[in-house]
């Protein structure tokens, strides 16, 4: 009885576990790369960045093909947070701004124009708008199930988790005040492009979760 116990459990989080034990892996494999292959890997719009928007992309259709059209309509901010995301990484918030969206120098410099900065303001207002929807609406659910230790929302956890240390990292020399060593540098951008890369599949695991929930 304790082993199908155990067994049961570890079902549960399985998808948990490949997801963050693949993560792991690659961020512990990646040093092991010389220095030119790493680059390739870790540039702009090299491989892991790529995989990163795909990612995203596969989120979406997740949504699309395992949630209801109700809940896709009733929690249209999930869909477009994943959107805000994939467009993040495409840089579309700094390649058509001349500060980007999400700098105050944007709002400020004599360098924008009016009409971009209304665009700049209304953008801005829809992001506020996406996330204060789900703290609102989520917040109470989102914590009574990390309590309850549900795979999904310990996966968006997770996800949380990964944008705050790969945003930390992000120019943690000129943040911190710190020097870093050219093999730390390298390491800190394995980590922060590896760790992006983990942001879309904590979300697939979430939604693969939901659905798995509702179908049993």
């Amino acid at each position: 009885m304790i082993r199908n116990s155990s067994y049961n459990s570890a079902q549960n989080y399985l998808g948990l576990y490949l997801g963050l034990g693949l993560i792991f892996s690659i961020i512990g494999f990646l040093p092991f790369l010389d220095v030119e292959q790493q680059k390739n890997l870790l540039k702009e719009g090299g491989l892991f960045e790529s995989l990163t928007v795909y990612l995203y992309v596969f989120c979406l259709i997740l949504i699309l093909i395992s949630w209801p059209l109700q809940k896709i309509l009733s929690k249209w901010y999930f869909s477009a947070l994943i959107i805000l995301f994939a467009l993040r990484e495409l840089d579309y918030d700094k390649a058509y701004f001349t500060h980007g969206v999400l700098k105050s120098r944007q709002y400020f410099s004599d360098l924008v124009g009016l009409p971009e900065l209304l665009v700049s303001i209304v953008v801005l207002i829809f992001i506020f708008t996406v996330l204060l929807f789900i703290v609102l609406k989520e917040r109470n659910n989102f914590i009574k199930e990390v309590i309850n230790l549900r795979q999904s929302q310990l996966a968006v956890l997770a996800s949380i988790i990964f944008i705050i240390v790969t945003k930390t990292i992000d120019g943690a020399e000129r943040k911190f005040g710190i020097d870093l060593s050219p093999s730390g540098e390298r390491f800190a951008l394995i980590v922060e492009e590896v760790g992006e890369m983990g942001i879309p599949i904590m979300f697939a695991i979430a939604i693969l979760s939901w659905r798995n929930k509702n179908q049993t």
